[in-house]
Parts: structure tokens; C-alpha cells; sequence
């Protein structure tokens, strides 16, 4: 059985996947423009990087609402790993247009 670490780790890798192979990306380039620091150049790479970044934080957010909200209201023990399926199982849920890309790819 896996632990919470193991499945946190599996989690971070579905949304990195996700932020660098996302259809949306196109969609966060105009917002990361806006949000990046002034200390980085507004370069064609260091804004798909921060793009990609955006995307990454945002599939691990959004993932962990029903998760978060699963083990608020249903699973009270701290220790258990249902709750960390649901964040893998959102997770996965959406990067499944970058995964088609992948696959594509392959």
C-alpha cells in the first residue's frame, strides 16, 4: 500500500505533466505576463516557463478541493490515504487533455 508521501509525489508529477504539456497554456500566457515578477525578462521562455508553473499550481489546487473537502466533512483520520486518492484521482481528471497530447507524442 502506498503512503501519504508516495501518493503526494505521484500527485505533483500528474500536475508538472500537466503544466508542461496543457492545451491551456495558450490561455495562461496573457495572466502570467501580468502576474510575473519584474526581476525576470518578459522573454518568450521565461514566460512559457511561468506559464507552465501557473498551470501546475493551479490543476494542484483545484485537484485538492474535493479532497480537502472529502476529508473535512466525511474522513476525519489524518493518517488515512483516501483523501490523497481523490486529490490523485482530480489530478488525473484534469490533465486529461495534456495526457492525450502525450500520448500523441509517443
Amino acid at each position: 500500500m502506498l503512503d501519504r508521501n508516495a501518493l503526494f509525489l505521484m500527485i505533483l508529477g500528474v500536475c508538472v505533466v500537466n503544466g508542461i504539456f496543457s492545451p491551456y497554456l495558450n490561455v495562461a500566457v496573457p495572466i502570467t505576463v501580468a502576474l510575473m515578477p519584474e526581476l525576470f525578462p518578459k522573454t518568450h521562455d521565461w514566460v512559457l516557463f511561468f506559464s507552465s508553473v501557473f498551470v501546475s499550481s493551479c490543476t494542484l489546487f483545484f485537484s485538492g478541493v474535493p479532497a480537502a473537502l472529502y476529508e473535512r466533512l466525511i474522513e476525519r483520520n489524518p493518517e488515512g490515504t483516501a483523501a490523497m486518492w481523490i486529490w490523485l484521482a482530480g489530478a488525473a481528471f484534469l490533465s486529461i487533455p495534456a495526457i492525450r497530447i502525450v500520448m500523441a507524442i509517443a
